[in-house]
């Protein structure tokens, strides 16, 4: 079984992103509150969102 790389032997690219301000606020804060970099939340946020869209799209193949 392949084991996950760590993001320091992770190959990264720049997204760049336009958001609301309040959005980005409310990160920042959260990020604050929570001791993590915006780059750490903002790659968590996508890595649920895409495995909750997985899960969800094979849900829909069982039924």
């Amino acid at each position: 079984m392949k084991k996950k790389p760590t993001p320091e032997e992770t190959e990264t690219e720049m997204l760049n992103a336009r958001l609301p301000k309040g959005l980005i606020k409310r990160a920042k804060i959260f990020c604050d509150e929570n001791e993590m970099t915006i780059q750490d939340f903002v790659t968590d946020a996508i890595i649920e969102k895409l495995e909750l869209a997985h899960k969800e799209r094979r849900k829909r193949l069982r039924l």
